[in-house]
């Protein structure tokens, strides 16, 4: 099995691209199969939704919330690791087989562990050295000039430079991807591009409007994506016994508005800090009863759960409904800027629910959900021009007889597992 993961590419991108001859290898791919539009994870961000699909369940059973959460019983940040990951992985199921797999460049698998085969992790991987598992294969990506990530920070202001990174990280992954598809005994193989993800965070516009200066270099970064599937293609359509899936984590789409959740909070008096421009979140005050993490997780701030809290259980209820009611009625200009607000046990399983955010926000299409703990505003802009939309990812498989009446990244676990006889 051949599985290409294209992070943070929307399932209308990927018909256009197909219909406008841009993506030509993909166009012959999928006649040999079926393309479906999928639902992410809620929140939609790539340490969730990566960590579902190769689990198979949700964040009360993986136990992965955010790229951040708070220590527990404080408010201090932590990132959340490989090794917080409660559940085994599709990979984990094939190397009891005694099936060896080859995984590059999949999110939220650092720190790299023992696998059945080669684990490369991707985003959010601090070093290279503890981003490959055997560690036989460290000198050879260092020789290769392999970067665990690009520097995104240039998308703000150095777009060239940016660019030219995401071209040079992409032929770099690929030549490292050729080696070990030839000298690795491998039954599955995924390669995942995360460079769609930063493209499309700071260039989004660029797609959209095809007089932007940036127009042309956005459709060639997709059309050096499709000569790299098409290689991989050319390799395999020769083989019978052969699956391919193809998928995104989440979808995107371009930013009307940043909303900072905490700001709105603070306005309606359920969230306070000693300083108005706090450091952290350990500057918020006893009388907050709520305050949220990014990118649309609210926290009631209850007693005995946190240092400072004050709010007592009896109250957990009635806060959580008037949170509820206030986003729900909130509007910016006369539009609505949340379609859902869901309490967490509408989304999560009950195995972590206890350390799940208590109410998570889903906003209509353009409105980019965030913490913004230092803000002064309650929205704005900023140099994104793109943000991560829960449902419009995509999903290709060549068995779509397996495919779900309605496809969410939940089900593609077992989708991987029943394609391959397991």
């Amino acid at each position: 099995m051949l599985i290409i993961g294209l992070d943070g590419v929307p399932f209308e991108m990927i018909k256009k691209l197909i219909e406008e001859g841009t993506m030509q290898n993909l166009k012959e791919i999928f006649k040999t199969g079926k393309c479906v539009r999928m639902s992410a994870t809620i929140p939609e961000i790539s340490s969730v939704s990566w960590s579902s699909f190769m689990t198979g369940t949700d964040s009360g059973n993986h136990g992965i919330f955010g790229f951040v959460d708070l220590y527990k019983g404080t408010y201090d940040i932590k990132f959340p690791n490989f090794k917080d990951l409660k559940c085994p992985t599709f990979f984990d199921y094939i190397g009891k087989k005694k099936k060896n797999s080859v995984v590059i460049n999949l999110p939220s698998t650092y720190p790299a562990r023992k696998i059945q085969g080669v684990l490369i992790s991707g985003f959010i991987s601090v070093d290279l050295k503890n981003a490959v598992y055997p560690e036989k294969y460290l000198k050879f990506l260092e020789d290769q000039g392999y970067k665990v990530d690009i520097n995104a920070a240039k998308g703000k202001d150095k777009k060239k430079e940016f660019i030219s990174d995401l071209q040079y990280t992409l032929k770099v992954r690929k030549n490292v991807s050729d080696f070990l598809w030839k000298n690795e005994n491998w039954d599955l193989f995924m390669f995942t591009i995360t460079g769609t993800d930063r493209l499309h965070h700071f260039l989004y516009d660029a797609y959209e409007d095809q007089n932007h200066k940036f127009h042309n270099d956005f459709k060639n970064y997709y059309e050096e994506i499709d000569s790299i599937i098409g290689d991989f293609y050319n390799k395999i359509k020769v083989k019978e016994e052969f699956e391919i899936i193809m998928l995104s984590d989440h979808g995107f789409g371009l930013i009307k508005k940043e909303i900072y959740i905490n700001q709105i909070l603070r306005k309606y008096g359920f969230f306070n800090t000693e300083t108005y421009e706090p450091e952290s979140l350990a500057e918020i005050t006893e009388d907050s009863s709520a305050f949220a993490l990014d990118p649309s997780r609210i926290y009631i701030h209850l007693k005995n759960k946190y240092p400072k809290a004050k709010l007592d259980k009896k109250d957990y209820k009635k806060v959580r409904e008037d949170i509820r009611k206030l986003f729900e009625e909130y509007e910016i200009e006369g539009k609505k800027i949340i379609k859902k607000v869901y309490f967490k046990e509408e989304i999560y399983s009950n195995r972590f629910l206890d350390s799940a955010p208590d109410i998570l926000l889903l906003s209509n299409h353009g409105f980019d959900l965030k913490g913004g703990l230092k803000k002064k505003e309650e929205w704005g802009k900023s140099h994104f021009t793109g943000m991560h939309i829960y449902d419009n990812a995509f999903f290709f498989t060549t068995k779509p007889e397996y495919l779900p009446e309605k496809m969410t990244i939940f089900d593609v676990k077992n989708i991987i597992l029943k394609s391959i006889n397991l």
